[in-house]
């Protein structure tokens, strides 16, 4: 699996810029219900910022595949997607505000 995200494509570096977003997302949100629930925190105000959050895991990203794993096509991939990410969220949340 090592082989897989070492990959210098295009689509590995989408593949990963969708799928680390969702993940970090889950966890930031049991973290969010977990810490509410207990009282130990009032939440994320407004709650769509847990999907801003999450998408910043993709920085790190890119900093590991352009500057320390040198995959340049499998970076496109994530700075696009990454950007994508970005603008649907602005799309979403700023187009109709609640």
């Amino acid at each position: 699996m090592k082989n897989f995200f070492t990959k210098n494509n295009f689509f590995v570096g989408v593949f990963v810029a969708i799928v680390a977003p969702v993940l970090f997302y889950g966890v930031l949100y049991v973290v969010n219900m977990l810490l509410v629930n207990y009282g130990l925190w009032n939440g994320f105000d407004p709650p769509e910022n847990i999907y801003l959050l999450s998408v910043l895991v993709n920085m790190v990203l890119l900093k590991t595949y352009f500057v320390r794993l040198k995959v340049e096509k499998t970076g496109q991939g994530l700075l696009i997607t990454t950007i994508a990410l970005i603008l649907l969220f602005f799309y979403l949340y700023f187009e109709n505000p609640k």
